[in-house]
């Protein structure tokens, strides 16, 4: 029997604005600093956009323009001063990251004997917004604490606007996946009992804008997506029974539905590699010995993913057999592989230290964070519960928040710099 919980809505709604307050302060305190990405999309990039005559330039510096265009709005038709446009839209993209991740946590909770309460998924989605690896003054690990091992570049203007649409792609994935292998599925995130056909049209729109907003999910996502259906399809093919012809049809589906990003991610390629280029540096893709790029960023690659990934990786410890098992699970660490490899073997040969092969993998870490946390809330709410069970649930919950309280400090010395 499912116990009831106590709702607190008012604590989404507080915690919501906390985080749109941190988001709002970080942009204004980051523009000064000629370095920073913000300073380099609102000064640099989004001038370009001002006028007919530049706006090919605009989108070949930054052909994922989805932050640069409503920033525009609010610069252009609103009136907004455009340091404030560019402040307001970080917020934007952090609240709605941040609802999407209170709307997981619950539908996870819900399918629980112990459903999650309002005041404790807002907790923990604000807490997903925010957190960063474990760190501290005396770690000498150059850039453990920064955007290519952190979950959350909270510097990166085009990573944060692909967050919420990221999630969402996972969501819709998983329940299509269970619903093509299974026909009496009910998903866990949607009703895909009632058909199918308007989630795939819903999962093409959704890829899409999250290629309008930074392509790099995308380029992790679908290549993973697709690997893990092409394997499915050859397990089934064997089988020599018909259900081969059924998993094709399943994998041609999903296909269709990612088109519209492949399309336009490969239109932003050209854009950005042959017509235009990072501060007009052109450049081009390279693939480089192995674990190169990141070397540029921290002298232990493996000690800085450890940092960044501790919740997680102890919750793998923890539960590793229900996780291999999951449907979120699966896809999660396959994400996580493709964008690992990525990360690894590809550079931009002109911008090395930008490292922009490594967004992908912070993709991945995020769909890892997604399936660790769904399994914990799973653990939870199972009614048989040993103590040494319990103190290990409180070490999980230790784990994520300190790594919440690393992401306030990383916030806050931001706005106070």
């Amino acid at each position: 029997m499912k116990e009831k919980t106590r709702e607190y809505p008012i604590a989404v709604v507080v915690f919501g604005i906390l985080l749109a307050f941190l988001s709002y302060r970080t942009v204004l305190a980051s523009l000064p600093d000629h370095l920073s990405d913000f300073n380099g999309h609102t000064y640099v990039y989004l001038p370009f956009f001002f006028r007919k005559e530049t706006l090919s330039q605009g989108l070949g510096a930054a052909p994922y323009c989805l932050w640069h265009l409503i920033t525009l709005f609010g610069y252009k038709i609103l009136r907004i001063p455009l340091e404030n446009a560019a402040a307001y839209t970080n917020a934007l993209f952090a609240v709605l990251s941040y609802m999407v991740f209170v709307w997981f946590i619950r539908k996870i909770s819900e399918r629980t004997n112990r459903p999650m309460g309002s005041m404790a998924a807002a907790a923990i989605s604000f807490g997903l917004c925010i957190l960063q690896p474990l760190e501290a003054e005396w770690m000498k690990v150059a850039g453990a604490g920064l955007s290519p091992f952190s979950l959350n570049p909270l510097h990166n203007p085009t990573y944060l606007a692909v967050r919420p649409f990221s999630v969402l792609c996972f969501c819709l994935v998983a329940d299509i996946w269970g619903k093509q292998r299974d026909e009496g599925y009910h998903g866990i995130f949607f009703r895909v009992e009632n058909g199918l056909k308007k989630y795939y049209i819903a999962l093409s729109v959704i890829l899409f804008l999250s290629a309008a907003a930074k392509p790099t999910f995308a380029e992790m996502f679908i290549p993973s997506v697709g690997l893990m259906m092409l394997i499915y399809w050859g397990r089934e093919a064997l089988k020599k029974d018909g259900s081969g012809r059924k998993a094709f049809g399943q994998l041609l589906a999903l296909f269709i539905t990612a088109l519209p990003a492949i399309i336009y991610i490969l239109i932003q390629f050209f854009a950005y590699f042959i017509f235009g280029g990072s501060y007009g540096d052109g450049g081009s893709l390279v693939i480089t010995p192995f674990l190169y790029v990141w070397g540029l960023f921290t002298e232990n690659v493996g000690l800085s993913l450890l940092l960044a990934m501790a919740f997680p990786l102890f919750v793998f410890l923890l539960d590793s057999r229900n996780i291999l098992q999951s449907l979120m699970g699966k896809l999660a660490l396959f994400s996580f592989a493709v964008s690992f490899l990525e990360a690894a073997f590809l550079g931009e040969s002109t911008k090395l230290t930008h490292g922009d092969f490594l967004w992908p993998m912070i993709s991945g870490m995020l769909l890892v964070y997604l399936a660790a946390l769904a399994d914990l809330i799973a653990l939870e709410g199972e009614d048989e519960e040993s103590p040494v069970k319990r103190g290990l649930l409180l070490i999980a919950w230790g784990l994520f928040g300190v790594q919440v309280l690393c992401g306030v400090l990383y916030a806050s010395s931001m706005i106070a710099a």
